[in-house]
């Protein structure tokens, strides 16, 4: 076994997992942040004379990767996905949340209604294509441990979806946890907000972190710009910067990290 990750701070972590079949890519490091449509992302980012109807096309000619929060309040329609797909390159992966019913209800596992619900919100999104790269099931910060019901969404998940779960408790902080996922190929996925670098990603098919804090400091970009480049030299790694509450252009938050973290790894 590889040896173990150095842990993060428990209160400045988030904990997911992530697992797809057959994913095979020609792009190895794919960034971004959680969102495209800011309007006060201008002019920093989005050249004053793009409308906001071309964003997500600007947003996809700089940057690789999108997690779309709009699918946890509401089912999109196929025709809206479709143009997503559109307007980015066969080469851009979407990271989707699912909708709010299939994570927040008052129990973990699903009945047969919810199963429904999650066929049909996978329809609403399988316009994507390949640029589906995962399916993000945020549980609430309050939702304890839960085993059994851990259990029966890891069999209601078909399998070759790309997943991943993420846990605000600190109570799935447990390594019995982790080997139980990555006995089905699953890896880890860090939610980082103390500003600080790891000294590796969890293993599995592909890596999934999120930098959620506010400002890295020179030394810590650095070092995520190195560990994003090494691990993306073994399998495809996603990396999400914050969307909100940091001016566009600065290069040590937000999107102006995401900006920066892809240019300096072109050719990743």
């Amino acid at each position: 076994m590889p040896a173990p990750m150095r842990a993060p701070d428990p209160a400045a972590t988030t904990i997911a997992y992530v697992t797809r079949e057959g994913y095979v890519d020609g792009v190895s490091l794919h960034i971004g942040t959680s969102g495209w449509a800011y309007k006060e992302w201008k002019p920093a980012f989005y050249p004053p004379d793009v409308p906001q109807d071309r964003f997500l096309e600007h947003y996809g000619s700089v940057l690789s990767a999108c997690e779309v929060n709009a699918t946890f309040y509401r089912l999109q329609s196929e025709s809206v996905v479709a143009r997503w797909a559109a307007a980015t390159p066969a080469t851009f992966r979407f990271a989707v949340k699912a909708h709010r019913r299939l994570t927040h209800g008052r129990a973990m596992g699903w009945s047969d209604e919810e199963r429904g619900f999650l066929e049909r919100f996978l329809e609403s999104v399988a316009p994507l294509g390949d640029r589906l790269g995962a399916l993000l099931l945020q549980h609430p910060p309050a939702r304890r441990r839960d085993d059994a019901g851990l259990d029966a969404v890891l069999g209601a998940l078909p399998d070759g979806q790309p997943f991943a779960l993420e846990f605000r408790h600190e109570s799935w902080a447990d390594p019995s946890v982790f080997d139980r996922i990555a006995a089905r190929g699953g890896t880890v996925c860090i939610s980082e907000t103390a500003g600080e670098v790891l000294d590796r990603l969890p293993p599995g098919p592909f890596a999934y972190v999120r930098l959620r804090a506010d400002r890295y400091s020179p030394a810590a970009r650095d070092g995520w710009l190195e560990l994003l480049r090494r691990e993306a030299a073994q399998r495809p790694v996603f990396a999400f910067a914050k969307h909100e509450g940091i001016p566009a252009g600065d290069p040590f938050g937000g999107i102006g990290l995401a900006e920066w973290l892809a240019a300096h790894a072109e050719g990743v």
